[in-house]
């Protein structure tokens, strides 16, 4: 009974000086700050917060079981990162769920993970179009432009493309264009009122005003369900790049789901539709497509001041691994109009132009 207790209370001083040491060590690594932005309850938050370290690992982040978990369980990230639907989970399952972020299928899928042939009979159970253009409409538009319009010449040729443009989320639309009032409505498959309009808006600008050549895809990878959209859109990339192998940057346009006044903003008397950079910080690449978000963003703060709302981290790919220059932007919310969505896509093509093009050309 003696040598019982003794071993409980040596459990516990082991867990307390674990604990006291993590903390201390955490401590001591320097946060790096910069702009953040949420997208959710939250809204905006203003001020300097802190990006991804150590630190705000523990103390900001909800997922920190998950993360340390995932490293050991690399099946975790892929079911993450595909979006399989699955039955709603027990009793047991949740409330293990709701302490470690997460909520396996089962218990055995933490073993089953590990042991061989099991990843690959969960991805044979995604079917993959051998004809991407058959089966999910792919069709890169590569826009050219008409004899002498446009202004400076890029440093590539037109009829290779620099950027590649493309939407996860396709159906994302704007109440004001569909004529719907309910948030969870503003979805269309009309795509002259979708964001697929909003991709066309920037291969406009960055084609005719700058002369920089783009690829655009406008197949839908959400029509029948947002789960695995970013599965399939995957496959468009990887479609785009082998095609294209050009294209220096990747942009996934989106929507976000936020009301007007967390997303419009008034510059010199013009409507802008705010937009938010997002970085998947589970890829390889995550450091370099943040230094990349932070970079636009200071442009665009700088010459559109307010147009901005920051750069939102997330524990997630969104195909950012298959390029250090690939990023996602949400054009305004579920509140702004085409306009507004137009205007700000003449910022964001400004941007890119002044980065990829020999000479920064001025403001339109």
């Amino acid at each position: 009974m003696e040598t019982g207790k003794r071993n409980i209370a040596r459990l516990f001083i082991i867990q307390v000086l674990l604990m006291a040491f993590l903390l201390a060590f955490v401590l001591t690594i320097p946060a790096d700050r910069s702009r953040m932005a949420f997208s959710g309850e939250l809204g905006d938050v203003p001020g300097e917060v802190m990006s991804p370290s150590l630190y705000g690992l523990l103390w900001t982040r909800h997922d920190l079981a998950k993360t340390v978990l995932r490293a050991g369980f690399p099946i975790i990230g892929y079911m993450e990162r595909y979006g399989e639907e699955h039955e709603a989970p027990g009793v047991m399952a949740s409330i293990f769920g709701w302490f470690m972020g997460f909520t396996p299928i089962g218990a055995q899928d933490l073993i089953l993970a590990q042991l061989p042939g099991f990843t690959s009979d969960v991805a044979a159970s995604v079917t993959i179009p051998q004809n991407l253009e058959e089966d999910w409409g792919l069709s890169p538009v590569l826009y050219s432009l008409p004899p002498g319009e446009g202004g400076q010449a890029a440093s590539v040729g037109l009829t290779t493309p620099t950027v590649a443009i493309y939407h996860t989320h396709a159906t994302e639309s704007y109440l004001p264009e569909i004529g719907k009032k309910a948030a969870e409505a503003a979805f269309t498959s009309d795509t002259s009122r979708s964001v697929i309009k909003v991709g066309e808006y920037l291969v406009s600008e960055l084609e005719n005003r700058y002369r920089i050549a783009c690829v655009h895809s406008k197949t839908i990878h959400d029509a029948d369900s947002r789960v695995g959209a970013y599965y399939r859109s995957e496959q468009t990339v990887k479609a785009l790049l082998e095609k294209y192998p050009s294209c220096a940057l990747l942009i996934d346009l989106h929507r976000d789901s936020q009301p007007k006044n967390l997303t419009t903003v008034t510059i010199r008397g013009k409507s802008y539709a705010r937009l938010m950079l997002v970085v998947g910080t589970d890829n390889p690449n995550w450091v370099k497509n943040y230094e990349l978000a932070r970079k636009i963003v200071s442009m665009l703060e700088d010459a559109y001041p307010g147009i901005s709302r920051g750069i939102l981290y997330a524990s997630a790919y969104y195909n950012q691994h298959y390029s250090p220059n690939a990023i996602l932007v949400e054009v305004g919310g579920v509140d702004n109009t085409l306009a507004e969505c137009k205007n700000s896509m003449e910022a964001l093509a400004w941007v890119i132009a002044s980065l990829t093009l020999p000479a920064a050309p001025a403001m339109p």
